[in-house]
């Protein structure tokens, strides 16, 4: 029940960890979250530590990190009764840059019905996600020629 998407980029992977390790800031870049809150207040991300994410046309929803890989990606869950949802980020090393590489999957009683009812919108905001990671770590580094 896994539903993915992939993009090449022109970025190194280190580049675009740059972007996507500040969860933080995701509302200001990414199209599919409208607000994203560290629960506990401020701190770093890794393994346990948890968002709550409000998404255009979705419940809130809580993130737990169950696995962070600096420079590499990283996965994590959000449980509801009767479903878990598990999301991957990847960057993978290319020769001229880095595939960005996004996963999610339902697991649960509900997995199925949860995939119908969202799986478009879900492939959607994965396209989009990979595109709005690929722009905005565009936009955050200077071209070599500059100092």
């Amino acid at each position: 029940m896994d539903i993915t998407a992939a993009r090449s980029t022109a970025h190194s992977a280190d580049a675009l960890w740059a972007t996507l390790e500040d969860i933080d800031q995701w509302a200001q870049w990414l199209p599919t979250v409208d607000s994203v809150a560290r629960v506990g207040g401020p701190g770093v991300p890794g393994v346990g530590v948890a968002y709550e994410l409000e998404q255009p046309g979705l419940p809130k929803a809580t993130w737990t990190i169950t696995d962070w890989r600096p420079g590499v990606g990283f996965t994590w869950e959000s449980r509801r009764p009767g479903v878990l949802t598990i999301a991957t980020h990847e960057l993978v090393g290319e020769s001229a840059g880095a595939r960005i590489e996004l996963d999610i999957k339902w697991k649960g009683l509900l997995g199925r019905g949860v995939r119908m009812a969202f799986g478009a919108k879900t492939a959607n905001f994965l396209r989009l996600e990979a595109e709005a990671l690929d722009v905005t770590t565009t936009a955050r580094v200077k071209p070599s020629s500059l100092p």
